[in-house]
């Protein structure tokens, strides 16, 4: 396997693991939606998250070579799991006193292939395994302030010249991040406010072939964004086992054609999640079981929803926000 052709082709899936993202969401008016309120043992599944990956990746191959591309065929998507850990105290920025903490795993296993015969690889095929770990911090008493670790590894297996090679990347990014005005304690239709993003990251990524030396670099990034927050209307989302009345909240940062778009419940936690570039949507995320304290009704439940607010929405949009952020962050990538 020549390190060139390699380089070329992996650094594709870096860039695109660091791109996948969704967030927050007129009528009659009567319905609202309140924060979150979640407890310690609360967890999440959603699906898509893997599926829009894989998609992103096959894309992006297909338009730098249409002609030798195949395609790519699953092996596992394990469902995105958001798990609310427990409450403890933490210490960044300005803030200093009680947190909840939550983390959010997933892993996607895929085989890319090419035409026989039009890679370096001997059998003309690549195995991804790419695993992202979110560990999140949320002050008990503001929502001001948030901060989390997200570590993405990606591991490649192809043979090359007659031998079988493993190429491995690890991205992680510890975020803080300083809104200038707080969620509001009740949202309705109509209801629209904006905020300023005060966003500081300290990136290190990592990378070596065949299990050798790591060959480390690390980069810090300030950027500050303008985030308009709209309550566009109810809307009625259909699932499989529930019919969920929510409100739709869209967020969009100014000067930005891109937004997210959230479908909230009245617990506070969007039952649908969706992305969108350049009026395309690129990501839609969904619920398939969960359990919280909030919710009286059952536990599990197998319905077709999305990511969940506070420490849903700092998780989910963590992962997705955080990657949105990255996305427009070359450096990051570098």
């Amino acid at each position: 396997m020549r390190a060139a052709a390699y380089k070329s082709i992996f650094l594709v899936a870096i860039m695109i693991v660091l791109s996948q993202s969704p967030i927050l969401g007129n009528s009659s008016g009567e319905f609202s939606v309140e924060p979150h309120h979640y407890s310690a043992g609360d967890w999440y599944e959603y699906d898509g998250y893997g599926l829009s990956l894989a998609n992103s990746l096959a894309n992006s191959y297909s338009v730098e070579n249409a002609s030798e591309f195949v395609g790519w065929s699953k092996n596992f998507d394990e469902p995105l799991l958001l798990e609310v850990v427990e409450r403890g105290t933490c210490d960044f920025g300005e803030w200093a006193g009680s947190c909840m903490r939550s983390t959010a795993t997933h892993s996607l296993n895929i085989t890319l292939e090419w035409v026989t015969n039009s890679t370096p690889y001997d059998d003309d095929k690549m195995v991804l395994n790419i695993t992202t770990t979110i560990q999140h911090e949320e002050p008990i008493a503001t929502t001001a302030w948030n901060r989390e670790r997200r570590t993405i590894a990606i591991e490649a297996w192809f043979l090359g010249d007659g031998e079988s090679n493993i190429a491995e990347t690890e991205s992680t990014t510890i975020q803080t991040t300083h809104s200038s005005s707080e969620r509001p304690k009740e949202m309705m239709v109509g209801d629209t406010w904006q905020s300023t993003l005060e966003v500081t990251k300290e990136d290190t990524l990592r990378q070596r072939l065949n299990r050798g030396m790591w060959n480390d670099t690390s980069s810090s990034i300030s950027q500050t964004r303008e985030i308009i927050f709209t309550v566009e209307e109810e809307s009625t989302v259909h699932t499989a086992k529930h019919d969920w009345q929510t409100l739709r909240l869209r967020e969009q940062a100014v000067g930005e054609d891109n937004y997210s778009l959230a479908y909230l419940s009245e617990y506070g936690w969007p039952v649908r999640t969706e992305e969108y570039e350049g009026g395309v949507v690129v990501m839609t995320t969904v619920l398939t079981d969960f359990s919280s304290a909030q919710y009286d009704g059952p536990k599990v439940t197998t319905i077709e929803e999305s990511p969940a607010l506070s420490a849903l929405v700092t998780g989910i949009i963590c992962l997705c926000a955080a990657i949105l952020v990255a996305r427009r962050s070359p450096a990051n990538c570098a």
